[in-house]
């Protein structure tokens, strides 16, 4: 898997993986907590209780990432006991 770089914050927002034609979700950052395990490419990994996590730092090779907010949906064949259901009405 390559790691994707970019020099700013708005360059690495026009090359996010946007799961465009595929499923998948998006995240709504709005400033609340967010409890997120990171692996980072240098091999540390971390766990992080925060607020406002658009970005995060790695301690060890302090290379900044910032968080996308687009997520991948797998389909499940069974569905599990407790489930979200979408509003059909969006």
């Amino acid at each position: 898997m390559t790691t994707k770089i970019a020099e700013t914050k708005d360059e690495a927002w026009n090359i996010q993986e946007t799961y465009k034609g595929k499923p998948h979700g998006w995240i709504q950052w709005k400033g609340t907590d967010v409890c997120m395990d990171i692996y980072c490419a240098c091999g540390h990994h971390s766990h992080i209780d925060a607020e406002f996590a658009y970005y995060v730092e790695c301690p060890k090779c302090h290379k900044v990432y910032m968080c996308n907010g687009h997520i991948e949906l797998i389909e499940l064949k069974i569905k599990p006991d407790h489930c979200v259901v979408m509003d059909k009405d969006c």
